[in-house]
């Protein structure tokens, strides 16, 4: 059996040709600070614990905040988010680099040397004077600010679950003893009213006709080696085995490098991913623990028990990957994977744009690359991937699909949004 660590599997992508003229951008920029930290902080986190908790998926959005508000308080062009000052004589380089150092250090101890290797070189860039002096106080500014905003959290929180036995209701499954997420829904979001804000109706009830189509669906497509799924269908399972929480950065970062967009804009889209994933996370596992719905390993093992004659068990069946430790209802790949689109589309202004990858997840023998000429196509995939690897019902990857819009659109409208009355600045003015 292959297995799939959750959170751990890292996507890799490859910007092939972008629509970008909707994007708002001056003509001379140079975003390397904020990519080189945000590349910097998303590897880290990686490390530290493959984005499998709170940690590192609230340590990401933390250090993209410090540097966003940082900037801003340099040239108003977006509204801040924790940090409100102003200081308009702050060397930008010198207070995006001071901010995400100084964020990265006090959430990552252990990899502080990396973090300040990062910083003296970019320090190093930047002449002598009140400029820099001012740029760094402005960025220990910013880190402050995002650091006492999200002190006591919640974000290392541990729920209690106790499986119950009875159909519908989920148990965990093998390899695993133990599930994950439990204490997210007690977690303080960072642009939600509540962790509830967006919480869905429950799943279909066991004994009714949506189920049982659901459950015919990832029975067939989704047992391990079946022959009703196509050889395509196979590889698209195993393509999205992996996380947009690394794949949309990742993404981002070539499409700012290779179109000069303006540092500001960059900042502000990878606060804007990463807000989005953090959040997706702590509203998906509010629903997942509030209905607590069982996985078809568990229900097309036991379909004799579900008071559904639509049904029919297969005590032998297994999924084409292994089952994530924790409930069916809603899928996370998919609030994730829809809500990071939303972020995306409303930044660079179109969904056609072509997105294309390679996965460092699929087996010997099946092409790792795979390109979509809109990123809605590729949601749509994303959802489809979840039913080849037996891991949910239709309905929760619908659910979350539609959860992962609303809350996007929600931080749209909200956070980071666009000040009147004020230009980009010109970069070559510092």
């Amino acid at each position: 059996m292959r297995h799939i660590n959750y959170f751990g599997v890292i996507l890799t992508i490859v910007p092939v040709m972008f629509a970008m003229a909707l994007w708002d951008k001056p003509n001379d920029t140079d975003a390397r600070v904020v990519l080189d930290w945000n590349e910097l902080i998303i590897n880290t986190a990686a490390e530290v614990d493959r984005f499998q908790t709170l940690r590192s998926n609230r340590a990401v959005p933390m250090v993209q905040l410090a540097v966003h508000d940082a900037l801003n308080a340099i040239v108003p062009v977006y509204e801040q988010y924790a940090y409100t000052g102003s200081n308009e004589a702050a060397h930008p380089v010198a207070a995006a680099s001071q901010a995400a150092h100084d964020v990265m250090t006090e959430l990552f101890p252990n990899h502080s040397e990396t973090a300040s290797d990062l910083h003296r070189q970019w320090l190093g860039e930047i002449p002598d004077g009140p400029a820099k002096e001012q740029g760094i106080v402005t960025g220990k500014l910013a880190a402050e600010a995002i650091l006492q905003k999200r002190e006591n959290d919640g974000y290392d929180s541990e729920g209690e679950f106790t499986p119950r036995d009875e159909p519908g209701s989920y148990q965990i499954t093998p390899p695993f003893d133990e599930p994950i997420g439990t204490g997210w829904p007690d977690t303080e979001p960072m642009s939600m009213i509540a962790p509830d804000q967006f919480r869905p109706g429950p799943p279909p009830a066991v004994d009714s006709e949506q189920y049982a189509s659901d459950f015919e669906e990832v029975k067939r497509l989704g047992k391990k080696g079946s022959e009703q799924r196509t050889d395509d269908e196979t590889r698209i399972g195993y393509w999205f085995a992996e996380y947009p929480t690394v794949a949309y950065p990742d993404f981002s970062r070539t499409y700012v490098a290779e179109h000069e967009v303006h540092p500001w804009s960059a900042a502000r889209l990878f606060a804007l991913l990463a807000i989005d994933n953090f959040d997706g996370l702590i509203s998906v596992f509010d629903a997942k623990y509030e209905y607590a719905f069982w996985r078809p390993y568990t229900a097309i093992r036991n379909a004799d028990q579900d008071g559904n004659p639509r049904t029919e068990p297969d005590p032998d069946w297994e999924p084409e990957m292994t089952t994530a430790p924790h409930p069916d209802y809603p899928a996370a790949l998919s609030t994730l994977c829809a809500g990071g689109a939303e972020v995306m589309k409303d930044v660079i202004g179109t969904p056609n744009f072509n997105y294309a990858r390679r996965s460092g997840n699929m087996p010997e023998g099946l092409p790792a690359k795979r390109s979509y000429e809109s990123i809605d196509d590729a949601v749509t995939d994303c959802l489809d991937s979840r039913i080849y690897n037996g891991y949910h019902f239709r309905t929760g990857l619908e659910v979350g699909d539609e959860m992962g819009r609303e809350r996007a659109r929600h931080l749209l409208r909200n956070y980071l949004t666009r000040r009147s009355g004020t230009d980009y600045p010109d970069l070559a003015a510092f």
